[in-house]
C-alpha cells in the first residue's frame, strides 16, 4: 500500500519537473513531430493524461465514453494541459491515500476502447498506470535530447531521486 502512495506522489513530482522543463521550450520545439509513437512532446503529454483519466475513472467505477482514441488531443494549449495534469495527479494521490490492502485486491471490470471487456485488480491497474507514465516520460526525455537539451540540464527523475528529496525534507 505504501508503495502505491509513493508511486502516485512520485508521478506528481516527476510530472512537475517534466512540465517545468517543457515550459522553457519554444512552441515549435514543443509541438514538432519527432517521429516518436505520438509524434510530439505535446501529443505524448496529452496521451499520458488521457490514459490516466481513463484508468482513474475505471478505478472509481465510472465509464468514460468521451474518448475516441488514445491519440486524441484533450488540450491544445500547454497551460491548460498543465493545469489539468496537476489536478489529475492530485486525484491519483488522493485515491492512493485512501486505499487499504483489501482494496488493492478488488477486481475492476471495465470496457476497453476496442469494446473488449477487461478485468484486473486495483493493484494491477495502478502498476499499469505508473509503468505507462514512466514509459512515455522516457520518450519525452528522448525528444528533449533531440531538441538539444543536455542530460546535465535535465533533473534526475528516478524514484531514488524522489525518495532523496523526501529524506532531505524530513
Amino acid at each position: 500500500m505504501q508503495n502505491v502512495l509513493i508511486m502516485a506522489n512520485y508521478n506528481t513530482w516527476t510530472n512537475e519537473h517534466i512540465f517545468e522543463l517543457c515550459s522553457t521550450l519554444s512552441d515549435d520545439d514543443y509541438r514538432m513531430d519527432r517521429k516518436s509513437f505520438f509524434g510530439s512532446i505535446h501529443n505524448t503529454l496529452n496521451h499520458i493524461l488521457l490514459v490516466d483519466i481513463l484508468w482513474l475513472a475505471r478505478l472509481n467505477g465510472y465509464k468514460d465514453e468521451s474518448f475516441q482514441s488514445l491519440d486524441q488531443i484533450l488540450y491544445h494549449e500547454f497551460d491548460e494541459l498543465r493545469k489539468v495534469r496537476v489536478e489529475e495527479d492530485r486525484k491519483l494521490s488522493k485515491f492512493a491515500e485512501n486505499l487499504n490492502s483489501e482494496d488493492l485486491e478488488m477486481p475492476v471490470k471495465y470496457r476497453r476502447m476496442s469494446g473488449q471487456q477487461g478485468e484486473e485488480t486495483v493493484h494491477e491497474i495502478l502498476l499499469t498506470l505508473f509503468n505507462h507514465q514512466t514509459h512515455h516520460r522516457g520518450q519525452i526525455h528522448t525528444m528533449l535530447t533531440q531538441i538539444g537539451i543536455k542530460n546535465s540540464d535535465m533533473p534526475d527523475l528516478d524514484v531514488v531521486d524522489y525518495l532523496a528529496t523526501l529524506k532531505r525534507a524530513a
